[in-house]
């Protein structure tokens, strides 16, 4: 039998069980839910545990596109330097998390929106949803391109295949068991995931050993094809980066939906901050530390001759498939491939989840809630979970490069969601200037993203700025915050 049957017959087993966790939901909601379906569907009846919660986080950032491409590839492309443009950031953003649970757990509401809306009104929750949703589709359609990119050449079949089956077997599950079967699943995902992190670490990383310590190889590495310094640099990405990184990802990372999700459908406070410190620890360990192992080890073994990065890992995006193709036997493949599945299927779950949760608890359920049957109430959160896998998969079949969609992403949480989030906790803002503050932001930084694509920027930008092409998301914040002032200035007037 060719190697690519044994990963199918993987796959397909561990297809199986996840959408038999998805109907073990489903059958436990149909007995106990009845009145508030939509709530619970959406909620889990917030009555996770902490080891429940944490598990979740942390199997949805150690995802294919995150962890197991993008986090490795940023090791090989600038060394240790790495480090600030993922790891670091979103370590900064759990100490975050932990701080704001006890105030975010008094907030008498679910979703961001919905918390946002309770304060400024029905408008607010409806225009915040809608870049919200906008950036859990883009991240959605990351994670599946990114898997059917690696799972393609394993299981020896097309690329459109493998992208729909990965978005079929998720919309399944997650259809039926909303976000309990999500968490449930996850759960398992972790493990299989931790553990094909791991075993990846420990193949690039004997192959290293065989020709010395992994100290004396660091020290040895041949410089990375975009570091302005030695592998060994800390300083490796330069400052300019390293400071529009932060500026991008650390103000919108605290105020990640599907982490707000997780400490909210906890059944205390305590167990929100068990769950976020849980997170916090498999976050150094598999987001930080095993993707710097994995890339270091692939800086080593596939050199990059100056600029260029070897054909077979385009780009980096292919290291860990690569490293599988290379070193592993096929019995050990076949586990790593179920943990490729695993991973995918964690972060296509929590980023569905919601997306979907956007577009119907926020958007189409307050804005119809009269006019809907109660059995259509019923079905809506379940069409709605399948409607958007759909739209991501849609989505996913025009992506192109991943380093522009996680900074596009997490820069429109940062000009969009955060202030709008912050400003709950902030007296005398009014309805309106967070109305203007939405839609300056979300519009602002896609105006100036596809002015900074197109190089209009460039001879306006100091060269700092243009030389990172994230210029758009200082833009984008400055256009969200002047629309913020002179919306109170307005109010001041009239």
């Amino acid at each position: 039998m060719p190697p690519s049957f044994y990963y199918w017959c993987g796959f397909t087993l561990y297809s199986v069980l996840v959408i038999a966790v998805g109907y073990l939901s489903y059958r436990k909601q149909a007995r106990v839910v009845a009145q508030n379906f939509s709530q619970d569907f959406w909620t889990a009846s917030q009555g996770l545990s902490g080891w429940a919660s944490g598990l979740s986080i942390s199997a949805s950032m150690m995802s294919i596109s995150w962890s197991c491409v993008y986090g490795v590839q940023l090791f090989y492309w600038y060394g240790v330097g790495g480090l600030w443009l993922l790891g670091i950031p979103w370590l900064l953003a759990m100490l975050g998390f932990f701080i704001l649970a006890p105030r975010l757990r008094k907030l008498q509401a679910f979703s961001q929106p919905e918390m946002v809306g309770q304060r400024f009104g029905v408008r607010a929750r409806q225009l915040l949803a809608v870049p919200l949703a906008f950036v859990y589709m883009v991240w959605c359609g990351a994670e599946l391109f990114a898997a059917a990119q690696i799972l393609t050449p394993l299981f020896d079949s097309n690329f459109y295949l493998i992208l729909f089956l990965m978005a079929f077997v998720v919309a399944t599950y997650s259809a039926m068991g909303g976000l309990a079967a999500d968490v449930s699943t996850d759960q398992i995902q972790f493990v299989l995931v931790a553990f094909f992190i791991t075993a990846i670490a420990y193949l690039g990383s004997a192959q290293v050993l065989e020709h010395g310590s992994f100290v004396a190889m660091i020290n040895t590495l041949p410089a990375p094809p975009k570091a302005l310094t030695p592998a060994a640099s800390l300083l490796s990405t330069g400052s300019a980066l390293l400071f529009m990184t932060f500026i991008a990802y650390l103000p919108g990372w605290l105020v990640t939906t599907d982490v707000w999700i997780r400490m909210q459908a906890s059944r205390s406070t305590a167990e929100a901050r068990k769950g976020v410190l849980i997170a916090a620890a498999n976050s150094f360990l598999f987001v930080a530390l095993g993707p710097m192992i994995i890339g270091l080890a692939a800086l080593f073994l596939y050199p990059p001759q100056g600029a260029s990065i070897p054909a077979e890992l385009e780009n980096g995006t292919k290291i860990f498939a690569v490293i599988m193709q290379d070193y592993a036997p096929v019995w050990l493949n076949v586990l790593l491939t179920v943990g490729l599945a695993a991973a995918a299927m964690s972060t296509i779950d929590t980023t569905g989840n919601v997306l979907a949760l956007a577009l119907s608890y926020d958007l189409i359920e307050p804005a119809a809630a009269q006019r809907l049957s109660p059995a259509m109430k019923a079905k809506l959160p379940r069409l709605i979970s399948v409607g958007a896998i759909g739209v991501a998969f849609i989505y996913a079949l025009f992506i192109e490069s991943l380093w522009d969609i996680f900074y596009l992403s997490s820069g429109i949480l940062t000009t969009t969601i955060f202030i709008p989030m912050m400003a709950l906790f902030l007296p005398n803002v009014k309805p309106r200037q967070v109305h203007a503050a939405i839609v300056a932001g979300f519009v602002g930084t896609l105006l100036f993203y596809f002015l900074e694509a197109r190089q209009y920027l460039a001879g306006i930008e100091p060269e700092w700025l243009a030389a990172t092409e994230l210029g758009y998301i200082l833009w984008g914040l400055l256009a969200a915050l002047l629309a913020v002032v002179a919306s109170g200035l307005r109010d001041k007037k009239t």
